[in-house]
């Protein structure tokens, strides 16, 4: 009979956890509804924002970037701008809660495009 002996080693899944919490924010935080609208001054701004965090630490200033398609007859559907700002929030961790009711600038756009996707890039993880 052949004994293959098993090292014990400690476990340092819990601080993986944590730095893959804190190094890569975007894999734990969902935007599940959210709302762009852009002036007749070319002002878009974003709110009514649904964020959900999956994670076990709080994160602020959630920087996001949010796609634009045309909506003129020879473009439409085609991604023609992007925007990339910050949401000046902080999320609890284990949370979901709807936040900038009163909405938020979030660079430019124009009444003639569609805001279509959201993407998540980064944010600020608070570490205690």
């Amino acid at each position: 009979m052949l004994a293959i002996p098993f090292m014990s080693a400690p476990s340092y899944s819990q601080n993986y956890n944590d730095n893959t919490m804190a190094a890569h924010p975007e894999w734990y935080i969902k935007v599940t509804d959210w709302n762009v609208y852009a002036t007749w001054s070319a002002v878009a701004i974003i709110h009514h924002v649904t964020i959900e965090n999956n994670s076990d630490i709080e994160y602020k200033d959630v920087k996001v970037r949010v796609y634009y398609t045309s909506m003129s007859s020879g473009g439409a559907g085609s991604i023609v701008s992007q925007e990339v700002g910050v949401l000046p929030v902080t999320l609890a961790p284990r949370s979901k809660q709807t936040y900038l009711a009163s909405g938020h600038t979030l660079g430019a756009a124009s009444t003639f495009m569609n805001a279509v996707d959201l993407q998540v890039l980064t944010a600020t993880p608070i570490l205690k």
